[in-house]
């Protein structure tokens, strides 16, 4: 699949919080911190795949 440096970007950009988010779940493992990130990084993850497929609908250098 070819994408545009804007879909990579986008991606990076998400993958980046969502790593964030984990690694701090993963310090603070069993507090309500960490469980409140978990549920925030899966939300990232929901949000990204809704912005890359729009991205890649709408993007003429993408199809």
């Amino acid at each position: 699949m070819k994408t545009c440096t804007r879909f990579a970007d986008m991606k990076a950009g998400y993958e980046r919080d969502i790593a964030f988010l984990r690694g701090h779940a993963a310090r603070h493992e069993g507090s309500t911190a960490a469980k409140a990130s978990t549920r925030h990084a899966w939300g990232v993850k929901q949000n990204m795949a809704r912005a890359l497929a729009k991205h890649f609908e709408r993007c003429p250098l993408c199809r």
